[in-house]
């Protein structure tokens, strides 16, 4: 058998001043210590460091919220963008068709004001080759009697009579009455008007022949 009696006296003598049951001053001690740490780090340590817990949360709430605003007025941004773009694009073509009428009603109105001008001076030349034409027929119907008279003197060798320088100057006045319904250039006109002097230049040597 086990013998308990030794160990039933041990502890009746090593407890008998203490129960274990009950706390005695060092748990007190430690238990008051442990409520004044907790109390010292939730009142003056746990606080910052939710303070800055928050303020971290709340920036990074505010940059998400700054980021998607961001990203919103540049979308924006973009969509003013392509329709200035869009816009420009729609004005630069009608500037380049107005530009391409105008241009085209310059050139027609500068082709008209030419073409204007080429007639007036068309019209003037003819007026003014008319006016010299009129003049040297002028001048040469008044010529033309003496003229032919001299040139028939100098064929026949000896001055007209009376007679026979009215003939000729008939002759030439019924000529230049005919050729005044016709037109034509000087030349011709100086052409005609030698080949009526030879006429009347054989006119009138036939007349002293006779």
């Amino acid at each position: 058998m086990i013998d308990v009696s030794g160990t039933t006296e041990m502890l009746a003598g090593g407890g008998g001043n203490q129960n274990f049951l009950l706390p005695n001053g060092t748990f007190i001690f430690e238990l008051l210590l442990f409520v004044l740490v907790f109390f010292l780090i939730s009142r003056f340590i746990v606080p910052p460091i939710r303070r800055a817990l928050e303020e971290r949360a709340e920036r990074v709430r505010r940059t998400q919220r700054e980021k998607e605003e961001a990203e919103e007025q540049y979308a924006a941004a973009e969509r003013r963008h392509e329709e200035t773009l869009h816009e420009a694009r729609g004005s630069a073509s009608q500037i380049r068709d107005e530009a391409r009428a105008s241009a085209r009603g310059t050139a027609e109105e500068l082709r008209g004001q030419a073409e204007s001008e080429v007639a007036e001076v068309r019209q003037r030349g003819e007026r003014e080759l008319a006016d010299q034409r009129t003049r040297v027929r002028q001048d040469l119907q008044g010529q033309l009697p003496q003229l032919a008279t001299g040139l028939a003197e100098k064929i026949l060798g000896r001055p007209l009579s009376g007679d026979h320088s009215r003939t000729v100057d008939e002759y030439v006045t019924s000529i230049d009455a005919d050729s005044n319904g016709r037109s034509g250039a000087s030349s011709s006109g100086g052409r005609e008007t030698a080949g009526t002097a030879a006429s009347g230049s054989g006119a009138v040597t036939g007349a002293e022949d006779g």
